[in-house]
């Protein structure tokens, strides 16, 4: 009994075998969905700066001849500026602007205050640390005003000297000598390498000239607290009494160093070229 039941179970197992291969031979595998081909992905647009003022053109174009009109007006001439007809770069641009520097026909005494040693590196670093706390002198477009910083009053309350503001009297004359239009067209001819040397700061989403109108706007800022000023001197250095101008910019401090009587002059010369800034028309 026993093996006739284990020779069931084995025609049981052979045939369900040979059923399923059966089954298996008629049955058709299932097709598999197809690939998906990738679609050409295209890279992310890269972040354009955001322009908040007009940018001069950034690439020299030649002048063309003009036919000569008759002038309609007698009007004063102002010193032609001998502008290369390939911008070098900024790198290799300082006989260039020592050039059309020389051009501005300042006098003897101011044309000598500015460095011409990178001077667009210089400037553009100026600028971008007129904000900050801290002033790199060594970096400066011009150079620093003679003698020593001069405090008047006592110990106990020492105060800005008068005799200080006069160490600035030059660099105020030059910024008032040099005239509006011409240092445009020089700023606009060689904007190319300032925008280059902002980028070289490591500001390369940004343009130069939003910058230089945002720290004019900052300057134009500076609080006119009466002379004089008066001091703290917690350790060495001299400081500012009042905590609201001890907590100003590097640049605004460089306003309040110079006396009210400079620092008008130098704002009414900043609202000039700011003015001309926001309005160019490339």
């Amino acid at each position: 009994m026993k093996k006739v039941n284990l020779l069931i179970f084995v025609l049981a197992v052979v045939i369900s075998v040979l059923a399923l291969s059966i089954y298996l031979k008629q049955t058709p595998p299932p097709e598999k969905p197809p690939l998906q081909t990738p679609k050409d992905t295209q890279p992310a647009p890269e972040k354009q700066a955001i322009v908040h003022y007009p940018v001069p053109i950034t690439e020299p174009v030649e002048k063309e001849a003009v036919a000569e009109q008759p002038p309609k007006e007698v009007e004063p001439e102002k010193p032609a500026l001998e502008l290369p007809k390939i911008l070098p770069p900024v790198e290799n641009s300082d006989k260039s602007i020592e050039t059309v520097l020389a051009d501005l026909n300042l006098k003897h005494h101011l044309l000598a205050l500015l460095v011409n040693d990178n001077f667009i590196q210089r400037f553009v670093t100026m600028v971008d640390n007129l904000t900050g706390q801290r002033l790199p002198r060594t970096h400066l477009p011009v150079l620093p005003p003679k003698g020593r910083f001069l405090v008047s009053g006592t110990a106990q309350a020492p105060q800005i000297s008068s005799l200080n503001h006069a160490r600035y009297d030059e660099h105020v004359e030059l910024l008032e000598s040099v005239d509006p239009d011409l240092a445009l067209e020089i700023y606009v001819y060689f904007y190319p390498l300032f925008q280059k040397a902002y980028a070289q700061l490591g500001y390369k989403n940004a343009y130069f000239n939003d910058r230089l109108v945002f720290v004019i706007d900052h300057l134009l800022e500076t609080p006119d607290p009466v002379d004089p000023i008066l001091l703290s001197q917690p350790v060495v250095l001299y400081t500012y009494q009042d905590p609201l101008l001890e907590q100003l910019s590097s640049g605004q401090k460089v306003l309040l160093r110079i006396g009210s009587t400079n620092r008008q002059k130098v704002k009414e010369v900043l609202k000039i070229y700011r003015d001309k800034l926001v309005n160019l028309k490339p």
